[in-house]
Order: structure tokens, then C-alpha cells, then sequence
């Protein structure tokens, strides 16, 4: 895997890097590297979801509504009436 590294030599670079950096700061970056990763997992499978939603609406036709919709009857048509009286004509009322 790392061509002529064995595990004797691993281990010797693990050491170095520990003294260098330390346990806590390298706890910390292990705990962020993980964060990191879950966070991008969770990122990518909601972009499939997402894309798989709109797939499966772009595919399916939308429902349509078979149902006859019932009309009401126009109303009847309205007799003439005759103009309504303005204040200034004096015209006499029509009697029958």
C-alpha cells in the first residue's frame, strides 16, 4: 500500500507526528475530519433525494380530474324596463 513502508516504519511516523502536534490537537482534527465527512455524506444523499423527486414528477403526468363539472342555467332574460324619472322632467305617471 505504501510501497517499502512496513509497519515498524508507520509507527515511528506516528510517534513523530504525535510529539509534534500532540494528542488534543489531533483528537480535534479527527473529530472535525469526521464531522466534515458526515456532513458531506448528509449533503449528498439529500441532493439524490432531491433529483429522485424531480425525476419521478417530471414522469408521472399530473392527475386529471375526470369529473363533469355542472353548470347553473343562464338567468332569465330581463323584460325592458323603462328609463328611470330624472328630478328635472315633469312627466305624468303612467296610469293603466
Amino acid at each position: 500500500m505504501f510501497g517499502s513502508l512496513g509497519a515498524p516504519e508507520l509507527l515511528i511516523i506516528a510517534l513523530v507526528v504525535i510529539l509534534i502536534f500532540g494528542v488534543g490537537k489531533i483528537s480535534g482534527l479527527g473529530r472535525e475530519l469526521g464531522t466534515s465527512i458526515k456532513e458531506f455524506r448528509r449533503a449528498v444523499k439529500d441532493e439524490d433525494a432531491e433529483a429522485a423527486r424531480q425525476q419521478q414528477q417530471q414522469a408521472a403526468p399530473p392527475p386529471q380530474n375526470y369529473q363533469q363539472s355542472v353548470q347553473a342555467p343562464p338567468p332569465p332574460p330581463v323584460a325592458a324596463q323603462p328609463p328611470a324619472q330624472q328630478s328635472g322632467d315633469q312627466q305624468k305617471p303612467n296610469v293603466f
